[in-house]
């Protein structure tokens, strides 16, 4: 089963509340918080640690409070693993005002962007000519939404894969009517979107069909 965590951030924290969090964060991730001068960057960074924190302990059926932080490797294409507990797999993604955390016992990629304005000529540079057919067709907020849905799903299956930004977004298509991701007409994987984050694309991906799925909006 997957359960998508997820949670609105405040860019204002306390000290104690600060450190709090950054002590579940594993020690990478710390060094990287307490080394970042962006405000937003660094709280989005700790929140997103302690949320993959809160998940693991809950999975386990361990006290969150009492539990140190989980270490974490990384594997083909920079795709992060917990060294202890190698069958949890889990993507982490911030946007925004959230920061969330998929986790599940399949490999998973998952992503959330916040609806802005997009800049002219993203698209054409790096969404196939499918997608920008059907972004044509649309106008004014309607596109907008639709490319941020778009980038969603392109963004969590290349995190599934481990290949990155790096490896492109045009090489695979969207099938919207089956929920999938294909390379070469041939499935690569599944994806499902949550809409009732007003504002927000998100998205999970799966090499294998999503039945169990649960979205989970938690504070932290």
């Amino acid at each position: 089963m997957i359960t998508v965590y997820y949670t609105k951030v405040s860019p204002f924290l306390e000290e104690d509340a600060f450190f709090a969090h950054l002590e579940k964060a594993e020690e990478d991730r710390r060094k990287k918080i307490l080394a970042m001068t962006d405000k937003k960057s660094r709280i989005h960074s700790l929140m997103a640690g302690s949320l993959l924190h809160d998940a693991v302990c809950e999975r386990l059926g361990i006290s969150a409070e009492k539990s140190g932080p989980f270490s974490v490797a990384f594997g083909h294409g920079g795709k992060p693993y917990l060294t202890k507990y190698p069958d949890i797999y889990y993507s982490l993604s911030h946007s925004g005002e959230y920061v969330c955390c998929a986790l599940g016992d399949i490999p998973v990629g998952a992503d959330i962007q916040k609806v802005t304005r997009c800049r002219s000529g993203i698209a054409r540079r790096f969404f196939t000519k499918e997608d920008n057919r059907k972004l044509d067709a649309c106008s004014g907020g309607e596109r907008e939404e639709l490319f941020f849905r778009m980038w969603s799903i392109k963004e969590a299956y290349v995190k599934l894969t481990g290949r990155g930004l790096s490896g492109g977004l045009s090489g695979f298509e969207i099938d919207w009517n089956e929920g999938r991701v294909l390379e070469g007409e041939k499935c690569a994987a599944y994806f499902r979107e949550q809409q009732k984050t007003e504002g927000y694309a998100f998205c999970v991906c799966t090499g294998e069909p999503l039945r169990d799925i649960l979205w989970k909006e938690t504070g932290i």
